[in-house]
């Protein structure tokens, strides 16, 4: 039997799934420690490993430097998977209310409301 045979079966899965599953496991923990699963979409916790993305917060593909764009950490954040994939479905404006949307301009009583609770759970991290 050859080894990634004996790893299916004995895992259950895919080694390179489970590979996977482990470091967004241990990325989601890490995250949680360092109390940044906050989501960068809707600003509320990611509570789940299985709900966590890792979002682009500006689109890599087609730029000028895609390759600097997408390894890029300062370019990267958290989100929930239903919020990041969300998002990449909308190219015009942002879903209201969001934090998306008020970065994008709109200023509405729900998007500064939902400005205010990102804020309110970015400071708890630093306190």
């Amino acid at each position: 039997m050859c080894i990634k045979t004996k790893k299916t079966k004995q895992l259950g899965m895919n080694p390179s799934t489970a590979s996977n599953r482990l470091k967004k496991e241990l990325l989601f923990s890490l995250a949680k420690r360092l109390k940044i699963n906050w989501c960068y979409q809707c600003g509320a916790e990611i509570k789940t490993a299985k709900r966590m993305t890792i979002e682009h917060k500006t689109p890599w593909l087609d730029t000028f430097d895609p390759v600097g764009n997408f390894f890029s950490l300062d370019n990267v954040a958290f989100s929930h998977a239903s919020c990041n994939y969300a998002a990449a479905r909308v190219r015009e404006g942002a879903p209201c209310p969001s934090t998306t949307a008020y970065r994008k301009g709109c200023r509405c009583e729900g998007c500064k409301a939902a400005r205010r609770e990102y804020t309110r759970n970015r400071s708890k991290v630093t306190d």
